[in-house]
């Protein structure tokens, strides 16, 4: 039976996403060449671990092989018609966009609410352990961006007690490009070879990395889908110090790249460090505008 090949799109690491299609039957496709191994498994595995506690927001994992023939391997998945919840968000309305992310933030929870085993809670302390030298990399090693001294007072005056907020089974590297959305608005994540236990402010902070400069109401709404009610203050602070963690260790490493990259990272950083009033306030800016009290109204009436 003749197989065919729709692309979706190649990610930064070149692993191509695509959907295959044999006779009746759809799948998702990952693959890459082998180099690229460790990276495919991972995300099975990724669908392995939260498939069967999220069957409808998570693609089955089927199987993974390699081909050293062709310098491949290939992973497939279970497959719905879907699209990419990027090309949703930039044509809807705002309130749209807060409802939408009331929704991955409850799938958020239930990721992590996955339980972890003894093993993987001590690495989860561990992993939060280690920021120290993420800063220490960022500090000796990586290109210096202009103001960081606002995100450095904000985590050198207060690391004494950013301790975990959360234990828990991270997505990792979350952010609006990385979901599809079918056609009646269910949400599915694509399988995350960057998953693996840590702090549930993480994926928060990955939020406002990747995705908070484009869509605000809609990063509203995953927090509040979250939480569904009141809100930690020890949650605002945890992910304001993730947030100013990431703005100069993540951005430094993307910058040291080109200098192209170090422009692109210096208006990311100033953005975060916009959010939160220059680390001087937990809550970011787009929580706190009047338009969310107006979109989430509207959002009730959807």
């Amino acid at each position: 039976m003749k197989l065919t090949y729709r692309n979706l799109f190649t990610d930064k690491n070149k692993i191509d996403y695509s959907v295959v299609k044999n006779g009746g039957n759809q799948y998702l496709c990952l693959q890459g060449k082998i180099s690229l191994q460790g990276r495919i498994k991972k995300a099975f595995l990724c669908a392995e671990l939260f498939h069967p506690y999220l069957k409808e927001h998570f693609p089955e994992p089927i199987s993974l092989n390699r081909s050293d023939e062709n310098n491949l391997v290939t992973a497939l998945f279970s497959y719905t018609e879907s699209g990419f919840l990027t090309d949703f968000l930039s044509v809807v309305p705002k309130e749209w966009q807060y409802a939408t992310g009331k929704k991955l933030g409850r799938i958020l929870k239930d990721i992590h609410s996955v339980p972890l085993t003894e093993a993987q809670t001590e690495k989860a302390v561990s992993r939060h352990e280690g920021f120290m030298e993420n800063l220490a990399e960022y500090i000796s090693v990586l290109p210096h961006f202009k103001n960081d001294k606002y995100a450095l007072e904000a985590l050198s005056q207060r690391f004494d007690n950013f301790s975990v907020f959360r234990k828990v089974m991270r997505y990792g590297s979350l952010n609006h490009s990385k979901v599809l959305i079918t056609r009646d608005s269910s949400l599915i994540l694509l399988p995350s070879y960057t998953y693996g236990p840590g702090d549930a402010c993480e994926d928060f902070a990955m939020l406002e990395f990747e995705t908070a400069g484009l869509y605000p109401l809609f990063c509203a709404g995953v927090v509040d889908g979250y939480f569904s009610g009141v809100i930690p203050s020890v949650f605002w602070t945890r992910f304001a110090l993730y947030s100013a963690m990431y703005s100069l260790w993540k951005s430094g490493k993307i910058a040291s790249k080109s200098k192209s990259m170090f422009i692109k990272m210096q208006l990311n950083v100033d953005r975060i460090r916009d959010d939160f009033t220059d680390f001087q306030k937990p809550i970011p800016k787009w929580y706190t505008t009047p338009e969310l009290k107006t979109v989430k109204a509207k959002a009730r009436k959807l």
